[in-house]
């Protein structure tokens, strides 16, 4: 099923800068809640244990950008350790703005200039952003 993309797919902000990102490839932009548990076994083997945590995670995967918008990307996340994400929410099945920071980021060169090194392009340009958490 084809599905045509409208709209934005995440902006960050943080300390008055803001960028929003382009519509990543179709098999990207995978969101996880994580539900983080303070637990531990009784003497009988049941576990007991609290919720003290929801934290958002999203992937984002681009199979082609140019140096400047894959640069434009991560001097962001150089630049803001922490920043707000607005996006659409799986759960809330809303727009929502949450604070995230930035895990691991990776892209491949392509078309490499040989008298100046620069990539004319970068492929399977990778980043993923993982919520604080949410306190219950």
């Amino acid at each position: 099923m084809a599905v045509e993309k409208t709209g934005t797919f995440v902006t960050l902000s943080s300390g008055g800068e803001t960028l929003t990102l382009p519509f990543a490839s179709n098999e990207s932009g995978v969101q996880t809640i994580a539900t983080m548990v303070n637990q531990a076994r009784t003497a009988d083997g049941i576990v007991r244990g609290e919720v003290i945590a929801i934290a958002n995670k999203i992937e984002m995967t681009w199979r082609v950008l140019t140096p400047e918008t894959w640069s434009a990307i991560c001097s962001f996340f150089q630049r803001h350790f922490y920043f707000n994400a607005t996006y659409w929410d799986m759960q809330t099945n809303s727009l929502q703005t949450k604070t995230f920071y930035v895990g691991d980021r990776s892209a491949m060169p392509f078309m490499i200039d040989s008298a100046s090194g620069k990539p004319k392009y970068y492929l399977d340009c990778k980043a993923n952003i993982i919520g604080i958490g949410e306190s219950v």
